[in-house]
């Protein structure tokens, strides 16, 4: 009975066997269906590296939080997230022009970093303008003082302009690695820690949901006389909300950190980091010069103290952030200074393709770039059509009416009677369907750019006079299932596949060699459609070398000389009355813009890292 009731207890392995089978196949369903939680962010975008050796509930925080205005905090969770009430706020940028999903190959392209501390190349052409507040009050005391009313004000202008105000480890990443920013980004600082910091400041942050970056020196919180300051209750409350950017601003404010011995300017830098850091529980990677005065031995110290950027500011010198001379010294513009520099702000064009797409899905921005022999005035983003009007009129005209926000002068037209609409080649608009070129003159054409418009696509073609002067020819082009919505012939190329043309290929063009004014549109290296004209009289050849420079992938000439012409926003933007016209290329507003994935800003990567790759 003995044997017999052992032998029934273990005679069991096979169900014992696949018990434990089925064990290990749950624990590996189980771990697979973590995985995408614990390494992945939403649309299979992978976490940064930094973010894998946190604890677990820690990433599964970061995940769960992974849409939010403030991305300076997502390294901050392991040490925040003990801290109660600490919102994540969500991201809310419609109209962000970052996209990363115009960047091919995302998962195997390293982010190249400019070496620290240098400024990338990218970011040096963008205007990013930092704000310098200092002390808000109900009553001005000094003129640089700011009431809560002026504040407001202030903070309602950003946002009837579409500004978009970010954090500072937002600004460091695009510094350090070129990656475009929201429609006129802009950056807020308050420096000194008042009072009125806490009592103004942070409740309007708070209402309008915008960042900002306080600059804390230490003495100032045991202050009991003259202004007041902000207590290190209040400081710890502002530092655990994600708008919120606490930043060193030494320990006494010293006027001239120049003129400290060692020891002092040790003390200065070093010690104000440690006092911030054990007091409100989180890394200090910046900081702020009192009144801006630094020199090399100055920028060691901070350096070795272990900041990874320090804000300054110069009276005689303001500048847009990517023209400061590298991050230990980020130039800032005094507050009074905001209506005439926020709308300049601009956060650079979307990352190059590498596969020639195109980007019909970014905001439309307005930049004047300078080069020695002239300017160009461009106007890229948004969704390229044709407008063919009734009769001539000025280009401001031809879009008034319609949700355009920019055009420019198109094609060749007839000049036989002043108020006809007759273009020479073929032309195909929205607006006006279809209408074949002018028999008597469409020879002349042959050879030159003939424009295809899709709603994904453009392309450049020589036209044929035999194939495209009927719809069906036109149409037998686009060669898939996309339908051709605008089509018409442009002068001559000026940029192909990127590269200048060079005189011979303007074979006969009547007055290509001359210098005159020039209307030209194509795609930039971001795919992006752009139009634009030259500020000043220039030929063909020097044209085209220009707007290589500028970042065209291709570019085409269209009717110039009298007829130059660009409208933005309801204006003309040439100091002169041109000839009116038929037709037009204009930008309209995108129907879709794009977020950029946290994990391809790759924040803690970028602030503390040499290099890192995109995705990893």
């Amino acid at each position: 009975m003995r044997w017999q009731a052992r032998q029934k207890s273990s005679f069991p392995f096979l169900p014992l066997y696949g018990f434990l089978a089925f064990i290990v196949v749950c624990l590996i369903i189980w771990a697979i269906s973590l995985y995408p939680r614990s390494n992945a962010l939403v649309g299979g975008d992978y976490l940064p590296a930094p973010f894998r050796e946190f604890q677990p509930e820690c990433a599964d925080y970061v995940l769960e939080n992974s849409s939010f205005k403030d991305i300076s905090r997502i390294f901050d969770c392991k040490t925040y997230k003990n801290i109660s009430d600490r919102v994540i706020v969500p991201l809310s940028l419609q109209k962000n022009d970052i996209s990363l999903d115009n960047w091919q190959n995302n998962s195997a392209t390293a982010i190249k970093l400019a070496p620290w501390p240098e400024i990338h190349p990218r970011a040096q052409e963008t205007k990013v303008p930092i704000l310098m507040y200092h002390d808000i009050l109900p009553e001005k005391e000094v003129f640089f003082d700011v009431t809560p009313a002026e504040l407001e004000a202030h903070f309602q202008f950003l946002q009837e302009i579409g500004a978009t105000p970010i954090s500072i480890d937002w600004l460091i990443s695009h510094l350090r690695t070129g990656i475009p920013l929201p429609a006129k980004p802009v950056l807020l600082t308050f420096d000194d820690g008042y009072g009125g910091h806490y009592q103004y400041v942070y409740p309007l942050l708070r209402k309008y949901n915008y960042p900002a970056v306080f600059s804390i020196y230490i003495n100032k919180m045991a202050q009991k006389t003259g202004r007041t300051s902000v207590t290190w209750q209040q400081l710890q409350e502002m530092a655990a909300d994600p708008l919120v950017q606490i930043v060193s601003h030494s320990v006494s404010h010293p006027r001239d950190l120049r003129l400290l011995s060692d020891a002092d300017l040790e003390q200065e830098v070093k010690q104000s980091k440690q006092i911030l850091e054990k007091e409100l529980g989180i890394p200090i990677n910046y900081f702020t010069y009192p009144e801006g005065k630094a020199d090399d031995r100055v920028k060691e110290f901070v350096k070795k103290a272990g900041y990874r950027a320090a804000l300054s500011m110069n009276d005689l010198d303001e500048h847009f952030a990517g023209q400061s001379p590298n991050l230990l010294t980020i130039g800032r513009f005094g507050q009074s200074r905001t209506r005439e520099v926020v709308p300049q702000a601009w956060g650079g064009d979307p990352l190059p393709r590498t596969d020639g797409g195109f980007n019909f899905a970014t905001t439309i921005q307005k930049r004047e770039v300078e080069f020695p022999t002239n300017t160009l005035v461009l106007i890229s983003g948004g969704i390229p059509k044709t407008i063919h009007a009734d009769s001539r009129y000025q280009v401001e005209e031809i879009i008034a009416g319609t949700e355009a926000i920019a055009a420019v002068d198109g094609g060749f037209f007839s000049l036989k009677e002043l108020d006809s609409n007759q273009m020479i080649g073929p032309v195909l608009s929205q607006n006006g369907g279809f209408i074949p070129g002018y028999e008597g003159e469409i020879d002349k054409l042959e050879g030159r750019p003939l424009v295809i418009i899709t709603d994904r696509w453009v392309r450049y073609l020589p036209f044929d006079p035999a194939r495209h002067n009927t719809l069906e020819g036109i149409a037998a082009e686009a060669r898939n299932d996309l339908k051709v919505t605008d089509a018409f012939v442009a002068a001559a190329w000026l940029v192909k596949d990127g590269q200048p043309q060079s005189r011979e290929s303007f074979g006969t063009l009547y007055g290509f060699d001359a210098l005159r004014h020039r209307a030209f549109w194509g795609i930039n290296q971001a795919g992006q459609p752009v139009i634009g004209v030259s500020r000043d009289p220039i030929d063909s050849m020097a044209l085209g070398e220009l707007l290589v420079q500028a970042g065209f992938r291709e570019a085409v000439m269209l009717d110039s000389g009298a007829s130059t012409s660009l409208a933005y926003q309801g204006q003309s933007q040439v100091h002169y009355t041109p000839r009116p016209v038929p037709h037009v290329v204009a930008l309209f507003p995108p129907t879709e813009t794009y977020i950029v994935p946290i994990s391809h800003v790759g924040i803690p990567c970028v602030i503390f890292a040499d290099s890192c790759a995109a995705g990893s």
